[in-house]
């Protein structure tokens, strides 16, 4: 599988459902027919990817809007987004193909 760099384009996969409780997310993968949680945090970041968004952007937004490192974020967020695209629940394109 391809690195996901911060020029990378990431979304929300398109064969999942999900929901948004107690600012929380919840995610069925219809691959599967497993159930995940989102933390409030990893709400947001699903939140965000609601069409093509570049990672660098998601990032921005996280910047701004929590007390957090940088580069404590950018780890947390890529390892994140990979866990996602692991389980198929994000897609990820180089920045050139999206």
């Amino acid at each position: 599988m391809q690195d996901i760099r911060l020029e990378s384009n990431v979304r929300v996969g398109l064969r999942q459902m999900s929901a948004e409780l107690d600012n929380e997310a919840v995610v069925l993968s219809f691959d599967n027919g497993k159930y995940y949680s989102l933390n409030p945090i990893g709400a947001r970041i699903w939140q965000l990817m609601e069409g093509w968004q570049k990672v660098s952007d998601l990032l921005a937004v996280l910047l701004e809007e929590y007390d957090v490192e940088a580069t404590r974020c950018e780890a947390d967020l890529i390892a994140l987004l990979a866990k996602l695209r692991d389980l198929r629940l994000v897609e990820v394109q180089d920045a050139n193909s999206a």
